[in-house]
């Protein structure tokens, strides 16, 4: 190569490289920037039909970061949540007709909440899911629940006494029953979705209840609250058919689908006193696991289910003395397994009469018998399953008594 054609390769390289310098100049910096000064944090959504004819409303829950830590000694404080709510002819017009209200853009990423209100969930929730599925903005690990006997505009207004931000407060009283009761429903959007699209299977979601503490004034309104008007309890289930409410769970009903599915973290088990009567015994579960199986059995349809429950004496409101008795500790564990088996029943039951199989049996059978399932599921939710029969196992060990070995004898005078 002659110093003519190297002088060409190095002008060249010259050229190619102050190309790409200027084209990385050019494509640098973050032109879809937001910068947080701009935006407003929703923290929780409710959707309820709107009082105009044909349209959703969507109310929404904004951080102000500014008043969440409170205020100086002797400043008036801020509420740390602005609640306000939009309506349009579908939920994405909603959303962006909050535009005409906020100064600052509502930006989705760090929602905690979906909740919908009663009387829109019986019309059916599909027109809502969509946007929140779609808009790459939003997170499908919001959790959903119902509010009962409410809309989602009120339950969205309750507050917490231990959290200043609504949308913590009520996260940690769900997760805190999910723990200690094991008698709620946590479940995500992208869960409840998946329930929705699954063979043999109605969804469920968390049910939620105002609790009013009345006050001398309206809550809606006030900067400052210096006390709870209204505060949200979780308890129970909602359960659907198909995209609609259809019925409520109660607590034991609740627990019996959380047996079914081994979901059970802990709770609270109390059966009468062997030894005296009108009196209690407590006991904590420690450890629970289920084994189902569904079959069809002289052309009846047949559920096999196997729970296997370990739990500590909690306390008694009477004398117990298990070392002086041995037939006590058997008989609490058979009145233990006996409670089991009627929530299990309870649980079963509420589906056969809403006729709709939140509990997934249909599914069960769908997996293990593909070819079965296709002759049965278009009859499955209004003449197989309410017929369905149960077969029930449950096996319960007491298997500690706390520090001492009986109760305290107390003289009552």
């Amino acid at each position: 190569m002659g110093a003519d054609d190297l002088l060409n390769l190095r002008r060249r390289h010259l050229f190619l490289t102050t190309i790409l310098l200027l084209l990385s100049l050019l494509t640098s910096g973050c032109w879809s920037r937001r910068e947080i000064e701009t935006l407003g944090f929703v923290m929780a959504i409710g959707i309820d039909k709107a009082q105009e004819d044909g349209k959703i409303q969507i109310t929404a829950v904004i951080a102000k970061p500014f008043a969440i830590g409170g205020g100086d000694k002797g400043v008036p404080q801020e509420s740390p949540a602005w609640i306000v709510s939009s309506t349009g002819l579908t939920a994405f017009d909603a959303v962006r007709n909050f535009a005409s209200q906020s100064p600052r853009r509502f930006f989705f990423a760090h929602n905690r909440w979906i909740v919908f209100g009663e009387e829109f969930a019986k019309d059916g929730i599909v027109p809502a899911l969509d946007l929140w599925s779609r808009n790459g903005e939003t997170r499908r690990t919001a959790y959903v629940a119902v509010a009962k006997g409410a809309t989602a505009s009120d339950m969205l207004q309750t507050q917490f006494e231990l959290e200043r931000m609504p949308s913590e407060g009520a996260r940690g009283t769900l997760l805190d029953a999910e723990r200690a009761l094991s008698s709620v429903v946590v479940i995500s959007l992208s869960e409840f979705v998946q329930s929705l699209e699954s063979a043999g299977s109605s969804a469920v979601a968390g049910r939620v209840e105002m609790v009013p503490r009345p006050q001398e004034f309206d809550i809606r309104g006030e900067v400052v609250r210096e006390k709870v008007g209204a505060s949200a309890r979780f308890s129970g289930a909602a359960v659907f058919s198909g995209d609609r409410l259809v019925g409520w769970l109660d607590k034991s009903e609740t627990r019996g689908m959380s047996w079914i599915h081994s979901k059970i973290k802990s709770g609270v088990i109390v059966i009468d006193n062997p030894q005296t009567p009108d009196s209690y015994v407590s006991i904590r579960i420690s450890r629970a696991r289920s084994q189902n199986k569904i079959a069809v059995e002289n052309g009846r349809a047949v559920a096999h289910i196997k729970v296997e429950a370990e739990g500590d004496l909690g306390d008694t409101t009477n004398l117990i003395e298990p070392l002086q008795d041995r037939d006590l500790w058997s008989s609490m564990e058979s009145r233990m397994a006996e409670v089991i088996r009627q929530e299990i029943r309870t649980a079963v039951s509420r589906g056969q009469e809403l006729q709709t199989d939140y509990l997934g049996f249909g599914t069960m059978l769908y997996r293990s018998n593909p070819k079965l399932w296709e002759q049965l599921k278009d009859d499955w939710q209004d003449n197989v399953f309410p017929e369905m029969e149960l077969e029930i196992d449950v096996r319960a060990t007491i298997r500690r008594m706390g520090l001492v070995t009986r109760s305290d004898k107390v003289t009552v005078k």
